[in-house]
């Protein structure tokens, strides 16, 4: 793997912070680093080969939008960085555990679903996934809540490059920097399929 670059530490309001990493490649690394708060799910038993859910919300959306935006203005191919597909094994993709794809859900917030993420290094564990949400509506809110589960922890000084990552590919992080640009409101309201992907 390549010794990133460029590194993001978003603080998240709960406690701990998502770490973003790239080297202008083949995609976005993703750790979380302690993260406090777990979601609450109901059923509590989980089946299949799933994580716990965590939540909470990332105090600046705009240094993640700049990162993402300039990942994407920039990024080169770059075979030294082979990605492997995520897999979501016997159990509810993030979407459904969240119940974010209900009415109601979908009446207050506008989401985009990570899911599952690819992976890079040794990987035996659950899929990775990462649900963004954002508030409809007129006001334009500077934060941004998340869902994630089976991220790998980045511990306090680690080098990210020796690590195993969650990745979120060129394609997806194309559409994530149009979900994170989009004006509150009517715009927002009207992203439709592509920021579900």
């Amino acid at each position: 793997m390549l010794t990133p670059t460029y590194v993001l530490a978003a603080p998240v309001d709960e406690g701990g912070e998502i770490v973003f990493a790239h080297a202008f490649d083949s995609g976005i690394r993703v750790w979380m680093r302690g993260l406090i708060r777990r979601v609450d799910e109901r059923p509590r038993r989980l089946r299949g080969v799933a994580a716990p859910l965590y939540g909470g919300i990332i105090r600046e959306m705009a240094p993640l939008l700049d990162f993402v935006a300039d990942f994407v203005e920039h990024a080169v191919d770059d075979p030294a960085m082979p990605l492997s597909p995520g897999r979501i094994r016997d159990t509810r993709p993030v979407v459904a555990r969240t119940r974010s794809d209900s009415l109601g859900s979908r009446m207050h917030f506008s989401y985009r679903a990570l899911s599952p993420l690819h992976t890079v290094g040794p990987w035996d564990g659950a899929a990775a996934e990462l649900l963004l949400s954002r508030v409809r509506g007129g006001l334009d809110y500077r934060h941004l809540g998340f869902r994630a589960t089976g991220l790998p922890e980045l511990p306090a000084g680690a080098a990210p490059d020796t690590l195993p990552a969650a990745v979120i590919s060129r394609e997806r992080a194309e559409y994530l920097a149009e979900y994170l640009h989009a004006p509150a409101g009517p715009v927002l309201h009207h992203l439709g399929p592509a920021a579900r992907r």
